[in-house]
């Protein structure tokens, strides 16, 4: 195993910096030094990191939620209520998919017509085009600290403005915001172009300014084997610690099964300290973050809130740091306020009630905690195995050759030929292991677990069964049995 981990020179990367940046200087003028005043000029409370660290040590689960519109006084006064009557501890902001995909004409066009009707008719908050004047306004009139989530294989340019407009965190990974996200973006280029957004942060750590880098862990959303996300985590915090960044968010996307969900963290946490330790990383913080139930919900809203019930209770004894709270009218309205509302307050009331009970000790959490962990120390030792040197290379040969396969992701790059389903108990095991690199102790355990459940349904082991599961939630179901 040869990794070789470099940061990129503060100069060449301001010269880089330079260069990249002309292409856009009609957008703004990209002042760093007055960037990093803005920033220093806000109170604490502002700071997503200082907060997040700050309820860390007060022994606080705290609340994230999120708002998409396209206008921004809607976006403003939406961010409000969502925080003074849904009693959020965060809010992020979700950016339009034209800007995510560096389509900034379209976006600019659409944002026009949205203006003069007075709708929001983007899927999101087009941050380039609004600009760094009209993005701090969001950070002054918002009581709290803001996230920007995209989905971007490209942010350079987003996450300048991100930056220049005062936001302290974002998400996203040169695998995370690619792979499941992008067709025929070339893991190679994304990999290069988070890189760069990595030392930027970097840049802005060296100048004193905290900056939380959240890690995408849903990925597809679908039935993704915990060892298949944390890996991807832990090999994209290594990549961003690498260039300067100081300040890690991880977590879980729900799988839906409890003890599951919560040993997926508690195997994470241990490894990414484990690695980070391994490869001499001082001085990174890292925090925890529970996103609730990704996929479709069901129709009927009872059952969607008791989804949402469900959630909460499953991230309070997850102990994460923070939840990403969810709304059972995410992909059907534009608006996010009335329902996002309930969900906070729903989760609120739940954590309220159940801080100081504790689940972490019971024995199928650990017993499962260690088969994640076995699992995805196989995936990251055979990536560190082809590495000679070059991690970003390693990572992207491990793609092509199914090491890492992410389920149902819509990248040429991702083989897909590792299929997952659940067992019997509802956890998500690997019907087809593919071309991941597990022992066979680890392939006949997964066997033995989905060979128990077609016992238990009198089925047959076949694709019928990963179907079934993907739909399962949106029915009010965690497994399907035929």
């Amino acid at each position: 195993m040869s990794i070789t981990f470099k940061k990129i020179d503060k100069e060449d990367f301001l010269e880089m910096r330079r260069k990249f940046l002309e292409n856009y200087k009609s957008l703004d003028d990209f002042d760093l030094n007055e960037a990093i005043r803005f920033h220093k000029s806000l109170p604490d409370y502002k700071n997503f990191q200082k907060m997040l660290e700050k309820s860390i040590q007060d022994n606080i689960i705290t609340t994230e939620a999120c708002s998409k519109e396209t206008l921004l006084e809607d976006l403003i006064k939406n961010l409000n209520t969502l925080h003074r009557v849904g009693q959020a501890n965060f809010l992020s902001i979700i950016i339009d998919s034209h800007t995510r995909e560096n389509r900034y004409d379209n976006a600019k066009t659409i944002l026009e017509d949205s203006i003069k009707s007075n709708k929001s008719l983007l899927n999101g908050f087009p941050l380039i085009n609004y600009g760094t004047k009209l993005a701090r306004k969001i950070i002054n009139d918002i009581e709290i600290p803001l996230q920007i989530k995209h989905g971007s294989s490209d942010a350079r340019l987003l996450t300048e403005f991100t930056l220049l407009s005062g936001f302290s965190a974002f998400d996203g990974g040169g695998i995370s915001h690619n792979i499941p996200f992008s067709k025929s973006v070339a893991l190679k280029d994304s990999l290069e172009n988070w890189k760069y957004v990595d030392r930027l942060v970097g840049i802005y750590e060296e100048n004193g300014i905290k900056i939380n880098r959240e890690i995408f862990s849903p990925l597809t959303a679908t039935l993704v084997p915990p060892a298949i996300s944390n890996s991807i985590q832990i090999l994209e915090t290594l990549l961003a610690v690498e260039q300067g960044v100081k300040n890690i968010s991880i977590g879980v996307a729900q799988y839906g099964n409890i003890t599951q969900d919560i040993a997926s963290l508690l195997a994470l946490q241990e490894q990414i300290q484990f690695y980070l330790e391994n490869f001499s990383f001082k001085d990174i913080h890292i925090s925890t973050v529970f996103n609730q139930w990704v996929g479709g919900f069901p129709e009927d809203e009872l059952k969607a809130y008791s989804l949402i019930s469900y959630s909460a209770t499953v991230s309070l004894f997850a102990k994460a740091n923070r939840i990403f709270i969810k709304n059972i009218d995410e992909y059907s309205k534009n608006s996010l306020g009335n329902t996002m509302i309930n969900s906070l307050v729903l989760t609120k009331t739940i954590l309220d009630i159940g801080n100081n009970q504790n689940l972490n000790n019971y024995e199928e959490i650990i017993l499962e905690k260690e088969q994640i962990k076995k699992e995805t120390s196989q995936i990251i030792e055979k990536v560190f195995t082809i590495c000679d040197g070059d991690l970003r290379k390693a990572i992207v040969d491990a793609f092509a050759d199914g090491i890492i396969d992410i389920p149902f992701a819509p990248s040429k790059y991702n083989i897909g030929k590792m299929m997952p389903a659940r067992d019997k108990e509802g956890m998500i095991r690997y019907l087809d292991i593919g071309n991941l690199p597990f022992e066979t102790f680890i392939q006949e355990f997964h066997h033995d677990k989905i060979k128990e459940r077609a016992i238990n349904e009198n089925r047959e082991i076949d694709f019928q069964m990963t179907i079934d599961d993907i739909f399962a939630m949106s029915q009010g179901k965690l497994i399907n049995k035929k």
